[in-house]
């Protein structure tokens, strides 16, 4: 065990050399959904100049993924950091797995069990990640849509143009959503068109919601200023009674959860009536 932990630890510190000329790719990025990013130079090192390289439907599904939560230029960077992050701290895990179950001999079956068990849990994690915060930030996106379609159906009846009533709005929120309409304001500034914009904008939610909601916008907008002004009106409407209906849904997948600790909660009461009965029965 010794043996190989120390290999395994040997070669982490060469990879870490052979990529110590790319530790600039990943200085600046967040720590907290990239902990550890010193140590991705291994990472690095095994995927570019090694044997362990990123392709085919894992390298096009990261891509995806992250097209989704940072611009579509930086999504082939991202899709290499995760792999160089699924790369670098699984080779930490198993080098001080074999280390420890070395040094723990009485109990290395269970430590190396723990270890080999960890790598494969955050190999899932750091896998996966991109498509949990799409998940959530999809959520949250959706739930403030009817708010902010009711803000602009009111701007914009009161005369003012959309790009003005969508910058108002989100210069005015705080949160995911607004996030994205930011970035569309940023769009619309830097030369594409309000239609290309909020296109890009439904594209980056990654909402079937508001991809719908997106499309008929885009529809109204051909059509003129007061088609858009009844549009908004109405889809601000349907889209608070859709929230309703979300909520309702939720509470009662609430209620179903809530029922597994009811039960446990019941079964752990009868055992202590029926063992106080038969205690009372013994005396």
């Amino acid at each position: 065990m010794l043996f190989i932990g120390t290999v395994l630890a040997v070669l982490f510190v060469i990879q870490e050399i052979r990529g110590a000329e790319a530790g600039y790719l990943f200085e600046n990025l967040d720590v907290g959904r990239f902990p550890l990013s010193g140590i991705y130079s291994v990472g690095y090192a095994w995927s570019n100049k090694g044997p362990i390289k990123l392709k085919g439907k894992m390298l096009a599904d990261l891509k995806s993924q992250a097209a989704v939560l940072y611009p579509s230029q930086y999504a082939e960077y991202y899709a290499n950091v995760v792999w160089a992050q699924i790369i670098s701290m699984s080779h930490l895990f198993l080098a001080f797995t074999f280390l420890l179950a070395g040094l723990l001999d009485s109990i290395r079956g269970l430590v190396v069990f723990a270890g080999v068990l960890l790598t494969v849990v955050a190999i899932g994690f750091f896998l996966t990640q991109f498509k949990q915060i799409i998940s959530e930030r999809t959520a949250k996106c959706e739930a403030v849509l009817p708010e902010v379609v009711s803000t602009m159906a009111i701007l914009v009846n009161s005369g003012m143009v959309l790009k003005d009533a969508w910058q108002l709005v989100a210069d005015n929120g705080q949160g995911e959503f607004y996030e994205l309409m930011k970035r569309a304001s940023e769009d619309m500034k830097n030369g594409f068109s309000d239609s290309d914009a909020i296109y890009r904008f439904g594209k980056a939610s990654n909402s079937g919601e508001i991809k719908k909601f997106v499309s008929a916008l885009l529809q109204s907008m051909e059509k003129g200023g007061a088609e858009l002004t009844s549009f908004l009106a109405n889809q601000s409407s349907e889209l608070w009674k859709l929230k309703r209906q979300h909520m309702l849904q939720e509470g009662e997948k609430a209620a179903t959860k809530l029922l597994a600790p009811i039960v446990l909660i019941f079964i752990g009461v009868m055992i202590i009536v029926i063992t106080a009965a038969f205690a009372g029965g013994l005396f």
